[in-house]
């Protein structure tokens, strides 16, 4: 009978027999820690992504949810609006051409803010989805071409239409340039989603009620946020057209400097400088009935656009 103890020879070769299950088990055990943790390092770097601000390629502000179109001028509107929004769709009708020519003319900036208000009301998230591709196409300085397209197809508003992808990749195609394998996976991968998320916020801490709304103040004014920025359209009032320019051409005309505040310059050839007429063109500026949403009207705006898109 042999003891505890017995130290007898093994069988040769049970040591080596035994030896590569150990190893298996060992390097299986190291093999599993190394999925463990990639796979809690992915884990972190996506709910990184998922609450990072993402902005696209020539936005601007701080932080950068703005789209400018912009001349340099004096005065800036800013506008917040929807893309699944019929009542954005109505705003691009009346006011659109006149926002393109108070910018080719160098008189006002114009600065887009996207939201997705409708999203919470209907349900969906076709505007947050609409609202990232059209940040995917200002990365491809195809901001104003893409958006006349959103608008010109812009499903009914209970009609989420704007959350497949595929749709707004499909409608990418009707501009030149743009459906590429960049923009492609912009859109799939939701790259400006937060950037989305964050305008709403924004806009919504401004307490100016549902988009469209459209606001406006001095250039010098504008980085600084909207403290001081007057309201000219909304849901409870509006302008024409014409009116719209009338107050835009007065603010630029109050914006510019006179004659009095440039600095003292001397004149050494004897000259006596003539002061210039002051250009103070009178307004009169009434509310007109608020602006209805048109469902079923398309924008007229020009695919086009007369200004370009530059951060």
């Amino acid at each position: 009978m042999k003891s505890s103890t017995d130290n007898s020879p093994q069988p040769a070769g049970a040591s080596v027999r035994s030896t590569p299950w150990r190893r298996w088990i060992v390097a299986g055990g190291v093999v599993v820690a190394i999925f463990v943790v990639a796979g809690l390092i992915g884990s972190v770097v996506r709910a990184h992504k998922e609450t990072q601000l993402a902005p696209p390629a020539g936005a601007i502000g701080t932080p950068a949810l703005a789209v400018p179109e912009y001349g340099h001028a004096a005065v800036t509107l800013t506008v917040y609006e929807d893309l699944r929004d019929p009542a954005t769709l109505a705003f691009e009708n009346t006011y659109g051409a006149t926002l393109r020519q108070l910018v080719a003319s160098g008189v006002a900036n114009v600065y887009y803010h996207e939201t997705d208000g409708v999203d919470a009301s209907q349900g969906g998230d076709g505007s947050l989805q609409a609202g990232n591709a059209l940040g995917c196409a200002l990365d491809a300085k195809k901001f104003a071409d893409y958006r006349a397209v959103l608008l010109n197809h812009q499903p009914a508003e209970s009609d989420d239409a704007f959350a497949s992808t595929s749709e707004l990749i499909t409608l990418a195609k009707k501009i030149k340039g743009l459906d590429t394998d960049v923009f492609r996976a912009c859109v799939d991968n939701g790259d400006h989603k937060v950037w989305v998320q964050d305008s709403t916020k924004a806009f919504t801490a401004l307490k100016l009620g549902a988009a469209p709304v459209m606001v406006m103040q001095s250039a010098a004014d504008a980085g600084a946020g909207n403290a001081n920025a007057t309201t000219v359209v909304s849901a409870t009032q509006s302008l024409t057209p014409q009116q719209l320019r009338d107050r835009v051409l007065a603010a630029a005309v109050s914006a510019t400097p006179s004659s009095g505040d440039l600095p003292s310059i001397a004149v050494t050839n004897g000259a006596t400088p003539t002061p210039t007429a002051s250009l103070t063109p009178s307004t009169s500026v009434s509310a007109s009935p608020k602006l209805k949403a048109a469902k079923d009207k398309k924008p007229t705006a020009s695919v086009t656009p007369s200004a370009s898109v530059t951060p």
